[in-house]
């Protein structure tokens, strides 16, 4: 270590005294036009640079060399060329970029832990670039449903839980930058909502079934980019103001945010920071009912603070540390008011909540990253190490009554620690007319994820997990063939303490209906090896199909099984672990100003993790085997130079064999499996100064289960109804600097119920869904 250092300190020794020089240029389209805020980069290095309104660009304090600039924008082909700079050379380099709407290879993706196009992927991908992400936080400020519009993607649930939202009706591992969020071994469903959309530069979604980043990405990975600098200035900064509020009943829902950027680059350190504020007023339905405060999203605080420092050692070596936090906690004037199912719903009404704020009580991210290009031959290293430090609360329950201990009910709060570390290197190669890489290393994960209610009582005893995980990729590049092929090996072990069952008591009562076990604890462990292979044939523009296979690897919530345990040794606890297998075919066409993909995937396991509530209330995973099965289709085309036409359609449903014997006979709930989703849109834009957007969204039926002799419906199984729901946002960029934004959620005021609503058939989930809701921006950039 101390080696390493004193080569660090040396080289950035070196760096401080070396030769600089200057490349610079403009961009402009075929006809001469600039090219507005293009993103320039040089290649495989931390130095880049964003056009300016009118397509100039500048790029400081580069050391003598042969580089490789590029060129990217939206609606143009990407643009790479070689040059060669002397010392204190100042070289010009105009560019043009050719128009190339639907061009697939403009998007760059890096959650397949190395930088590849999309037409480099046989698999279904989304990204959210940093203009859609502002677009549709213009409607709604939760990141949820910012992610609503995604293909596969389930219904968001406003609330700080994602409890439904799944992706091709499974759970999916949530990141941000890599980091995991998702809490596998006690699954509390706070992974979604764990960041600020003003601190996301963009969003890739890789769906299926993939082990890439370990434990619990069954239905794919969300992976949250953070924001870089893209200035070549010392200094330059973003200021945006905002407020929120109800249309119809005002009153008290009137809601503000602030969030302040600050970015730059300072020799060859480039750094970017942000804060943000947002106080939320209280939420009303469509009848300007209050909506209840039950783990909702009213009359929160939140608060975010996000920093990113890069350092480029020398042109071979650069040096990465980001820092991450988010709080968002609620502190309500209101408690519920019970309704009934499907008859009436829960509301808020003025009261005293006994418990202390829920939610998203901290969530810290801290990664340290180093890269070294051509460590030994044409080969690429990068290390990460990584920490993540969360805590949730969820809200006051009679259910932790305990008369012996004197309390009325209680509160409880996951507590989840995560430290890693990822050692990567990338080798390219070439055989013959054979091009490609290959992707190796090892990941080490330590996560330690507790349940303790806030009082102090255990209710899931401390999972201290270790997780080794040496992997490998292939690429390989053939006459418009892309193959990839991959393997992973987990090793994991599980070290559980000694625990005794939380006591619940029926309300009133002294003695307890259940709990009180004491548990042996002991070791579990798993070994699996998850495999990937996809086909990708890019010849054609008018349609490249692709197939794929991939599996992943997770632990079926061991936390629940845990806290319900009546074993008395923890290696008798039925806790197999769930392997996904993925199939998948689709395909990306191009057809002029019309952009045409879709996907058709089977989900299977041998080992299912779809909860039942047994007549006592109790929650116990299901174990059998399940398939998962649906399709998606996207569309998006240009009816004229100022006018796009586009909509998606995602489709899912999913069984389970119950008896065991090959016969898939019994739906999966529906807190896993959504009901048809529509997503149609239309947006204008102007002289790339006014934009408008309106979109409708539309959940379809689910209607699969029958209710018990008593008239109710299990949890998760209770009946879906249809419902649409129509959002409009629009700016106007009134100076080359400032920029007003208005967003509009449920523009026509849908009377409706949200999914988990409806499919909990619980009377306290009975919650209806926002009314119409405004949001109003005021961006300034010094």
């Amino acid at each position: 270590m101390k080696f390493l250092l004193s080569n660090l300190l040396f080289m950035c020794c070196l760096g401080m005294y070396a030769q600089e020089a200057v490349i610079y240029g403009k961009i402009t389209d075929e006809k001469n036009q600039a090219v507005p805020y293009a993103t320039v980069v040089i290649k495989k290095t931390s130095r880049g640079a964003m056009a300016d309104e009118d397509g100039i660009y500048k790029i400081t304090n580069l050391d003598a060399g042969q580089y490789t600039i590029q060129v990217t924008a939206v609606g143009y082909a990407k643009f790479s060329q070689e040059f060669t700079l002397n010392q204190d050379e100042n070289v010009e380099l105009d560019v043009t970029l050719e128009t190339d709407l639907q061009a697939l290879n403009e998007v760059v993706i890096t959650s397949n832990r190395v930088k590849e196009t999309l037409d480099e992927v046989p698999s279904s991908v989304s990204v959210l670039t940093s203009e859609q992400i502002e677009n549709y936080g213009q409607t709604s400020t939760n990141i949820a449903d910012v992610l609503l519009e995604i293909p596969g993607m389930a219904f968001s649930t406003n609330q700080t839980s994602n409890t439904g939202q799944t992706l091709r009706g499974r759970k999916m591992l949530v990141l941000i930058d890599g980091i995991p969020q998702s809490t596998p071994l006690r699954n509390g469903s706070r992974d979604v909502n764990t960041i600020d959309p003003t601190t996301i530069e963009r969003i890739e979604v890789i769906k299926g079934a993939t082990a890439i980043y370990g434990n619990g990405a069954d239905g794919g990975i969300i992976n949250y980019i953070t924001k870089k600098t893209h200035s070549d200035k010392p200094f330059e900064g973003t200021t945006i103001i905002g407020s929120t509020g109800a249309l119809k009943t005002i009153d008290k829902t009137v809601g503000a945010n602030i969030t302040q950027t600050i970015s730059g680059n300072t020799n060859k350190l480039g750094y970017v920071a942000s804060g943000t504020f947002r106080q939320t007023g209280v939420f009303r339905d469509a009848d300007g009912e209050v909506i209840s405060p039950y783990y909702g999203l009213g009359e929160t605080n939140q608060y975010s603070l996000f920093g990113k420092l890069n350092y480029q050692i020398s042109k071979k070596q650069n040096i990465e540390l980001m820092y991450n936090y988010f709080s968002s906690n609620q502190n309500s004037d209101y408690v519920s008011q019970v309704g009934e199912y499907g008859e009436t719903p829960t509301i808020g009404i003025i009261g005293e909540d006994l418990g202390a704020d829920q939610g998203n009580r901290y969530n810290h991210n801290v990664q340290l990253t180093y890269d070294y290009f051509n460590i030994f031959g044409e080969t690429d290293f990068k290390l990460n190490l990584y920490a993540q430090d969360f805590r949730t609360v969820y809200g006051f329950s009679t259910f932790f009554y305990d008369p012996d201990l004197g309390f009325d009910g209680g509160q409880s709060s996951i507590i989840s620690t995560k430290k890693g570390a990822r050692f990567n290197f990338n080798s390219p190669y070439t055989m013959g007319g054979v091009t490609g890489n290959v992707l190796y290393g090892i990941d080490v994960l330590n996560d330690l994820t507790a349940q303790e209610l806030v009082d102090g009582r255990a209710w899931v005893p401390e999972t201290d997990m270790t997780n080794i995980a040496p992997y490998a990729q292939v690429k390989a590049l053939y006459n418009n063939f892309v193959l990839k092929a991959g393997i992973r090996f987990e090793n994991i072990g599980i070290d559980i303490d000694d625990f005794t069952t939380l006591k619940v008591y029926n309300l009133g009562e002294t003695t307890p209906s259940r709990g009180g076990v004491n548990v042996e604890g002991g070791k579990l462990e798993y070994n699996a090896t998850t495999f990937n292979i996809g086909l990708r044939y890019n010849k054609l523009d008018a349609f490249q199909p692709f197939i794929s296979f991939s599996q992943s690897f997770s632990i079926a919530d061991l936390g629940r099984t845990l806290r319900e345990a009546t074993e008395n040794t923890v290696s008798q606890i039925n806790s197999d672990a769930v392997i996904a297998n993925n199939y998948e075919i689709g395909f990306a066409s191009r057809l002029g100003n019309t952009r045409l993909s879709g996907a058709a995937f089977l989900s299977t396991s041998k080992f299912g993790a779809t909860y039942n509530e047994t007549p006592n209330g109790i929650f116990e995973i299901l174990r059998q085997p399940e398939r998962v099965y649906g399709f998606e289709l996207a569309l998006d085309t240009k009816l004229t130079s100022n006018l796009n036409l586009g909509g998606s359609v995602s489709y899912t449903e999913g069984k389970l064999d119950s008896q065991n014997d090959g016969n898939y006979d019994r739906y999966i709930n529906s807190d896993r499996i959504p009901p048809l989703k529509t997503v149609t849109y239309l947006a204008y834009n102007w002289a790339k100064k006014f934009n408008a957007r309106v979109s409708y969204i539309y959940a379809g039926k689910r209607d699969h289960f029958n209710p018990n002799a008593s008239g109710e419906y299990s949890y998760g199984q209770g009946p879906i109804s249809d419902f649409g729901i129509m959002n409009l946002t629009a700016s106007y960029q009134m100076t080359p600097t400032t920029k007003i934004g208005l967003g509009i959620e449920n523009l026509l005021n849908k009377d409706y119920y949200n999914l988990l609503s409806q499919f909990s058939a619980r009377d306290r989930d009975y919650i209806k869904a926002n009314g119409a809701r405004f949001n109003l921006s005021l961006i300034v950039n010094l």
